[in-house]
């Protein structure tokens, strides 16, 4: 519920669940006042650093008279938060993750400024008196980086994760490797960064023209990299979840280590995009790797979820094998493509068995799932309610409203993109995305996590490009996954509000075409 008609264009984005303007307003001004519980006053560090980064504030903390007090309130769901804007602003939670969010909501109840990349000149502002209830509806509000075609740094994924936590997502998704790269050193399997993080020459403009750019492109994280990546995560209550996807998008893996093909043919790491025909064998040694490279990559994140991808793996090379086809007598299979299913058990299980939960695309619908697994559906609903109803857990990941590589317009001028019009999704198409599909059972609806976006980057080559197709695209999404959207009328103002705070966060958005 939102009153006062005049105020809602301050823009909260995403929407708060009830929100209450009431008359007058409260001066901040720095140094400011903070009486806050010691166990969250990591939570507070964060906002401190954050208001020194944009108005070079400081935060004093206090015993008595304050302009800020956080209390815990026992009540209130993991993520929910409330907030009072009277004399004080009394934040109340009962964790630091909702005690996040509220300071995030007052950061965007104050000026643009309060989210500069530097410091802005203001002694002082107003805050309006409010009165905020709130608290997502979905627990998996995510977003997807492919990493592998092209690849981001530290500082760039950590700049992604503070855009995120600035919009109340809770989950980053590392797509890790691919046809086109390997992205983490694994120890023990050194060429698989020796060899498999780089390629010899990328496409220019859309694949469909042939056209290479001749220049070597690589890239890779050490375990120290990640850990950085994991600490400033942790720090913003964003969640991260790492893929390994195999034993399909593995050319560059066998690129590396050619034994884990299919032919004595040797292989380069993939020039191309599109997908690969090259898969692993289903040898003991190439299920052995699967399992070893996934456990390793998985401990480097501890505590998270793992995808194991499992989506588009050709079947042609084993199909064409008589090594695939000996192992398929031997288990009794009738189909080459239940070979996949040997990596699925093997891999699933010993995730499970050090505490990690699985999660898999839902081309694993097609064979044999691991009961437990959660399925991220992202050809259709009618995948998700397929998953739901066989039992499964899903997360909402369609592909014609939440890959972000798909172009923002059918303007002849949009940057190119995985395919042309009428493969388009503005953001208006993302706002009207229902997390919980058309014709689900209600009784089922408790199934559906939540959902996720997806930036898969053949076409995304850089830090502004990266902006520029997921914003306003994900703050559009933001507000629909923590289950408060409305209508584009009232949405709009909000996001044009915002807009000047994605400005001073240094965001390249794609702008909102004119009504």
């Amino acid at each position: 519920m939102l009153r006062g008609a005049a105020n809602v264009t301050a823009g909260l984005v995403p929407r708060p669940r009830f929100l209450e303007y009431l008359s007058g307003a409260l001066t901040w001004s720095s140094p400011l006042r903070v009486r806050v519980e010691s166990e969250w006053r990591g939570v507070l560090e964060s906002f401190a650093l954050d208001l020194q980064q944009s108005l070079g504030w400081h935060v004093a903390l206090v015993d008595g008279s304050c302009d800020l007090e956080i209390l815990r309130l026992p009540e209130l769901a993991p993520e929910a938060y409330q907030i009072s804007v009277a004399e004080c602003v009394r934040v109340e939670a009962s964790s630091p993750a909702g005690v996040a969010y509220a300071l995030t909501s007052l950061r965007q109840l104050g000026p643009a400024a309060m989210w500069a990349e530097s410091p802005r000149e203001l002694r002082s502002f107003e805050m309006p008196r409010v009165v905020v209830q709130d608290e997502p509806t979905f627990a998996w509000r995510g977003v997807h980086l492919d990493v592998s075609r092209h690849f981001f740094d530290v500082a760039t994924v950590c700049r992604l994760i503070d855009q995120l936590a600035a919009h109340r997502f809770n989950r980053l998704h590392l797509h890790l490797n691919d046809d086109q790269g390997w992205r983490v050193e694994v120890p023990s399997w050194p060429r698989l960064t020796q060899v498999g993080s780089a390629r010899r020459s990328s496409p220019i403009g859309h694949e469909s023209e042939g056209i290479d750019d001749g220049v070597p492109y690589g890239g890779f994280y050490s375990a120290s990299d990640l850990a950085v990546i994991c600490e400033h995560a942790a720090r913003r209550f964003v969640q991260l979840v790492p893929e390994i996807d195999l034993p399909g998008h593995a050319q560059a893996a066998i690129a590396a280590y050619p034994d884990l093909g299919n032919s004595d043919a040797p292989v380069e790491v993939w020039t191309r995009w599109g997908i690969s025909e090259h898969v692993l064998n289903p040898s003991p040694r190439a299920l052995a790797f699967a399992e070893a490279v996934t456990l390793y990559v998985a401990g480097l994140f501890p505590g998270s979820p793992v995808h194991i991808g499992g989506d588009e793996c050709p079947t042609t090379e084993w199909e064409s094998s008589d090594a695939a086809h000996a192992v398929m007598l031997a288990h009794g299979f009738r189909s080459p493509r239940q070979l996949q299913g040997l990596f699925t058990r093997r891999v699933s299980a010993a995730l499970r068995q050090h505490g990690h939960e699985v999660i898999a695309w839902d081309d694993v619908l097609d064979s044999d799932v691991v009961p437990g697994t959660v399925i991220a559906a992202w050809r259709s609903a009618a995948k998700a309610i397929e998953a739901v109803e066989h039992g499964f857990d899903t997360i909402r990941a369609q592909m014609d409203y939440l890959y972000l590589d798909w172009l923002s317009s059918s303007d002849e001028g949009e940057p190119v993109a995985v395919a042309p019009v009428p493969h388009v999704t503005p953001w208006e198409k993302v706002y009207g995305f229902s997390v919980v599909p058309e014709g689900l059972r209600p009784d089922l609806e408790f199934r559906v996590r939540g959902a996720q976006a997806q930036l898969w980057t053949e076409y995304i080559t850089s830090r502004d490009r990266l902006d520029y197709m997921a914003f306003p695209r994900l703050a559009a999404f933001a507000e629909v996954v923590w289950g408060t959207a409305t209508t584009l009328e009232e949405f709009r103002p909000r996001l044009e509000a915002h807009l000047e705070r994605l400005t001073e966060m240094g965001v390249r958005f794609r702008p909102l075409d004119t009504e």
